[in-house]
């Protein structure tokens, strides 16, 4: 009778056994258990040689937990995924297109599709290219296509490619549809893709601390197309980003209250075909919070924003980007809707930029510039070149420090109007600022200025200025204050410093003064 009852026990656990590594049961587990689970096989076959596709859509038909162990699993058409359905790899477990794929595989990369696919999960595993080459069509390449999902996540997965630069590429993986929302890209390695985290009304995308290398094109993109449901509340954060052939992050079109924080990105526009285009980080959607992002070696752009869609952009730290600007306030389009807040600019570092913010474009141009720290920019500090009719502009505590001689004129702060004095209403208004000329930054080629106004009724408080009573190369010093050939009407200046500099008043018609120290 024991021996009967051990015989019987002995069939239970090894049936037991058998349908656990057939399909595991659907329980939520933590990261911890996760990497201790076992692994199986599924009798698939992982060798890097037989297709697995069918069996592959089959037993992800069936589960809704997968433990895929170690291999190369060819694939040769893609692979839909349903809802609930989590696929984890271990370590080593790759996902291969093979040598006949057909339909969206072939034409679009597309290895995962996931429709309706709401909180199902990818975690863990290596993408890698099929040996024959993809047939890509100008639109939604990707090797995991996300559409009409909520939920869904990309977790910690490898996308080993290795395609070239150029505008037609692949993304790793491309959210999209109305009804997509709280989608979440996390923790990937993507070498040669980009990653297109909302399209087409998409909404609340968190695209967070993944790692793109040499990109083909843009390495993240936000495409705002739809004409009537905005992409609302994307979350770009912690992202590196190196070597992308066009743009970092291009967060486009009808786009509302993106986030773009604590990014690093470096070498943009590392496609010549692509590099004038090659703008680090541009986040032109309403109302978008561009926060914390260190970038080197942009083309064009270190950050682009337009700048009367109620933007903020705080805390950045711009760097060595000679040929390029640093922030860029974009008023080349109309304001998309009423009462949106003045945007601010505020507690950025920009060094070694060729302009550190510019103001640029015909449309109504109001912004707060404020506690930015603009070191040994080339050519400008702060430019401001506006069309506009009317614009309010608020400089506030920011300071500006040369310290390296010049290599043409260098401008701390310049104002340029097409407009003839009186006939506009361009009003900047400036407190608290301090311009630095440093001794070591004499001998210069160029000259050297401080504040350049050529528009009306400008209100110039509390600056302090400088200048060391440096001079350039032939001997001219360091122009402190001037209006540099303009005639602007009604400037006021109360209580400014300036130490060591020329101080040029001729062009001002009926400036006030009140309480300064101009000792030249």
């Amino acid at each position: 009778m024991i021996k009967l009852f051990f015989i019987a026990y002995s069939i239970l656990a090894l049936l037991s056994c058998t349908k656990r590594s057939s399909v595991s049961e659907s329980v939520s587990l933590n990261d911890d258990e996760i990497l201790n689970h076992p692994f199986y096989a599924y009798n698939l076959k992982g060798d890097g040689l037989t297709d697995d596709t069918e069996g592959l859509q089959k037993l992800l038909n069936d589960s809704s937990q997968v433990f895929l162990q170690a291999g190369t699993y060819i694939i040769n058409k893609t692979i839909n995924l349903k809802a609930n359905t989590k696929l984890f790899g271990q370590k080593g477990t790759i996902i291969k297109g093979g040598n006949s794929m057909v339909g969206t595989l072939l034409n679009n990369g597309r290895y995962f599709y996931a429709e309706n696919a709401d909180h199902s999960l990818i975690r863990n595993i290596t993408f890698s290219p099929s040996e024959s080459p993809f047939h890509f069509q100008e639109w939604n390449n990707a090797c995991v296509y996300i559409q009409n999902t909520q939920g869904f996540e990309v977790r910690q997965c490898q996308f080993d490619f290795n395609l070239p630069y150029g505008k037609l590429g692949m993304e790793a993986v491309w959210v999209s549809g109305t009804s997509s929302r709280n989608n979440v890209i996390r923790q990937n390695n993507i070498n040669t893709l980009g990653v297109r985290y909302a399209e087409n009304g998409a909404d609340s995308t968190l695209v967070d601390s993944n790692t793109l290398i040499k990109s083909y094109g843009n390495a993240l993109t936000a495409t705002g197309n739809h004409p009537s449901d905005r992409i609302v509340g994307c979350k770009v954060l912690k992202n590196t980003i190196s070597n992308a052939g066009r743009m970092g992050i291009e967060d486009w079109g009808n786009t509302l209250g993106t986030l773009i924080q604590d990014n690093h990105i470096s070498e943009t526009g590392s496609d010549p075909k692509q590099a004038e285009d090659g703008i680090a980080l541009s986040a032109v959607g309403v109302i978008t919070a561009v926060v914390k992002n260190t970038i080197t070696a942009s083309k064009l752009y270190a950050i682009e924003v337009r700048g009367n869609y109620g933007v903020v952009v705080s805390g950045n730290d711009i760097s060595s980007n000679p040929n390029s600007t640093g922030i860029i306030l974009n008023y080349t389009f109309a304001v998309p809707e009423a009462n949106l807040p003045v945007s601010k600019i505020e507690n950025n570092k920009i060094s070694d930029s060729k302009i550190g913010i510019h103001i640029f474009g015909d449309y109504e141009s109001n912004a707060r510039i404020v506690k930015n720290q603009l070191t040994d920019n080339t050519v400008k500090g702060i430019s401001v070149e506006s069309g506009a009719e009317n614009y309010l502009l608020e400089l506030e505590n920011n300071t500006y420090q040369f310290s390296v001689p010049n290599t043409e004129d260098r401008f701390a702060i310049f104002t340029y109007t097409k407009h003839a004095p009186g006939t506009v209403n361009q009003l900047l208004q400036l407190k608290g600022d301090t311009i630095r000329f440093s001794k070591s930054a004499a001998e210069g080629r160029g000259v050297d200025f401080g504040l350049v106004i050529r528009t009306d009724k400008a209100k110039i408080e509390n600056l302090n200025v400088e200048a060391n009573n440096n001079r350039n190369a032939n001997g001219i010093p360091v122009n402190a204050i001037t209006a540099f050939g303009a005639k602007p009407l009604n400037a006021i200046f109360n209580n400014n410093v300036v130490l060591g500099g020329n101080i040029d008043l001729q062009g001002f018609v009926n400036p006030v003064l009140n309480g300064n120290n101009f000792q030249e």
